[in-house]
């Protein structure tokens, strides 16, 4: 799989212990054999690397596809059905929706994914429990294949907003991936992203920790 032009790790700060490494490699393996054809399908796709892919599968589900948390996100990478909904709303707006990525999703959608590519604006302007435009439900996010290419779709339209110049903010992709879109990260160095999301959810800072850390997940796969 391809490998990330970012150094890993960005920041020395640590959530992962040295015992935890052996152990995280080898879920990351088996998940990584078992996924094998969506990850390299949809990394393939949208060029976003396969090891950033498994490293938010193994983060956000464990490798378990049907997992729904108790905010509603579902499946491999975690995604709430109106994000989904977006995220090919995004792609096609911006000129980036292949027709290879088309098909996949048509494929598991049928018409139905003619209403994200007909819709005029975000689905979430509109407040969530009053929105009931999604055409994408549960069971769709259910879907290996179709989770995989939304997710990695999603982080290839992060990581585009991120790069600055010749350096990716991997460290921006991740805490708006984790937070939702409209998170904002500030403006600052990795380490001051790092205490101003510290300040803002604990729970976003041993996200961006889990991945691009010391001991993270992605210097794990390199090893």
């Amino acid at each position: 799989m391809a490998e990330l032009a970012v150094p890993i790790p960005m920041t020395p700060r640590v959530f992962y212990s040295d015992t935890a490494l052996s152990q995280n490699k080898a879920k990351m393996d088996s998940i990584g054999k078992t996924f094998y054809k969506e990850i390299k399908q949809a990394e393939t796709l949208t060029k976003v690397p396969g090891s950033l892919i498994l490293s938010l599968i193994f983060t956000e589900s464990g490798g378990r596809p049907a997992i729904v948390s108790s905010a509603n996100a579902v499946g491999l990478m975690q995604m709430k059905t109106q994000t989904a909904n977006d995220i090919i709303y995004w792609e096609n707006k911006a000129g980036r929706l292949s027709a290879e990525e088309l098909a996949i999703i048509k494929k598991h959608l049928g018409e139905r994914v003619n209403g994200p590519l007909k819709q005029k604006y975000l689905s979430h302007k509109i407040k969530e429990n009053n929105y009931t435009g999604n055409v994408i439900v549960k069971a769709d996010l259910m879907k290996p294949e179709l989770n995989v290419l939304l997710g990695a779709m999603y982080l290839g339209i992060l990581m585009d907003q991120h790069q600055e110049g010749e350096v990716l903010r991997l460290d921006k992709v991740l805490v708006r991936y984790n937070q939702g879109y409209f998170f904002k990260p500030g403006t600052g160095s990795v380490e001051q992203t790092l205490d101003l999301v510290k300040g803002k959810s604990k729970e976003a800072y041993s996200y961006i920790l889990k991945v691009v850390g010391k001991n993270g997940l992605l210097e794990t796969q390199g090893k």
